[in-house]
């Protein structure tokens, strides 16, 4: 939080409002103001749930407490303009504690309607007139984390952060704290679990992600037939934005099926940088043809895969782990991982051993390796594998160029393969050191062995000299 900006914490309004309405559970607005109804609702709850208003703020780097005052409005107009121009937020969020005090434009959009660069930064520009923090945005469109934004080449301005919410990360949070039973409150709770119900119904707009953006079709059919693709191309970057949406959404899904916090693994400069995830992933699709991302499922045995081949038109899911070190054999650090899958069900799944040095990895179908556990050894019988991989290879043929298709097998693939093989796979761990036994030559003493020589007799006290 900043220092407080001369706002009077006995005044409900901050003084960089002219003008606004306090969010409301129950707004009366138009029936064609949907937007802000949704708004109002969601800002109502986040201001007056405190654990939720904490989940929420806390990825922005906020601290939020009991002893924090969270305020939230709607309908604002702000104290000071931009270039003569009348703009008009669609809320904001101001947080204050002690002399310390925190705000944030808020603009929200429902359904299919997307996020306006220049409207985005005309809020930025007011914000920074108006000593405000940060601008937050909030739709249907995804990002990996807040302040990864769906729009992009969007450059903040000074002393002003930009941040992004999904309106199903939004959902996803509220559920898990109630899943969890970790608002304490119980009126608090009811309000939360009305807000649930409320984003879960059509009429609030809430919406997944559900279409890859852009020339989907095209691109995947020009990866296809071989075609170079150029990696300045709009449709191109738009479908690895799309690509990005779609793998936060997917992390979302899991969230809600295992109940625990499913991220999406990125590496420094891509947590830092999101242009650069963008342009890597970019190069990426034209030296491979695929499209790969990773999770970290809390206490898994491994990180999950997930790689999207545009050339062959498969979608593949694995982990992998390290082979125990206890079996010397390789039949018995096969039977090893098998043991693990005995109640999957084989179809589309896979297990490749990895070995040492140069010797090339090995590949069979898992119903193959369950009938004969040699099948994957190499030439060399005298090596072990280190490692395994178990894959699920989905062949979706023409449904991965549809927008739409590719998105619905995807996301039936991975829970598919979480279910079959990621909740059922554990890493192999050393056992515990044992306390050696003492020999038995020592415990068999007889009681005259066991008295003091002369020898062992202490010696006597030097006579004291005066």
């Amino acid at each position: 939080m900043s220092k407080m900006k001369g706002n009077d914490v006995n005044d409900d309004h901050p003084d960089v409002l002219a003008s606004g309405e306090a969010a409301r559970l129950f707004p009366v607005l138009a029936d064609t103001a949907k937007e802000g109804r949704t708004l109002s609702v969601f800002l109502a709850c986040l201001s007056r749930i405190q654990e939720f208003g904490s989940t929420l703020l806390k990825p922005l780097g906020l601290s939020v407490g009991i002893q924090s005052r969270i305020q939230a409005f709607t309908e604002i107009t702000l104290a000071k303009s931009i270039e003569g121009q009348f703009k008009r937020p669609d809320g904001l969020i101001a947080i204050s504690r002690g002399k310390q005090s925190w705000s944030a434009i808020v603009e929200a959009k429902i359904k299919r309607s997307p996020l306006e660069k220049q409207q985005i930064s005309d809020y930025m520009k007011l914000a920074r007139a108006n000593g405000i923090d940060a601008v937050i945005t909030v739709s249907n469109q995804f990002a990996a984390v807040p302040s990864h934004h769906p729009v992009l080449k969007l450059r903040p301005p000074k002393n002003v952060q930009l941040f992004h919410w999904s309106w199903a990360s939004i959902l996803t949070h509220a559920k898990l704290l109630l899943a969890f039973r970790d608002v304490e409150d119980p009126d608090q709770r009811f309000l939360l679990t009305e807000l649930v119900r409320f984003l879960e119904h059509p009429i609030s707009g809430v919406m997944r992600f559900d279409t890859m953006a852009g020339n989907w079709k095209a691109v995947v059919k020009s990866v296809k037939a071989d075609s170079p693709l150029k990696k300045t191309s709009d449709d191109v970057t738009r479908a690895v934005a799309s690509w990005h949406q779609e793998t936060r959404d997917l992390a979302l899904i899991l969230t809600e099926r295992v109940s625990s916090n499913v991220m999406i693994r990125l590496s420094r400069a891509h947590k830092n940088d999101p242009k650069k995830r963008i342009k890597d992933d970019i190069d990426s699709l034209s030296r491979t043809k695929e499209l790969c991302a990773e999770y970290d499922v809390p206490d898994a045995a491994s990180p999950i895969r997930i790689v999207a081949n545009l050339g062959k038109w498969t979608i593949n899911v694995s982990m992998r782990l390290p082979a125990p070190t206890d079996k010397q054999k390789t039949r018995a650090r096969v039977n090893w991982i098998l043991r693990q899958l005995k109640e999957s069900d084989s179809k589309d799944l896979h297990i490749c051993a990895y070995w040492p040095g140069r010797a090339e990895a090995t590949q069979k179908p898992l119903e193959s390796v369950r009938e004969n556990p040699d099948v994957l050894q190499t030439e060399n019988r005298s090596l072990a594998p280190t490692s395994f991989e178990v894959r699920m290879v989905r062949d979706v043929g023409g449904r991965f160029s549809g927008a739409k298709t590719f998105i619905k097998e995807l996301e039936e693939t991975v829970p598919h393969f979480y279910k079959q093989v990621g909740q059922r796979l554990k890493r192999w761990q050393p056992t515990a050191p044992k306390i050696a036994e003492a020999p038995k030559e020592n415990l068999n003493v007889d009681a005259k062995s066991a008295e003091p020589s002369e020898s062992d007799q202490p010696a006597s006290p030097a006579p004291q000299t005066s």
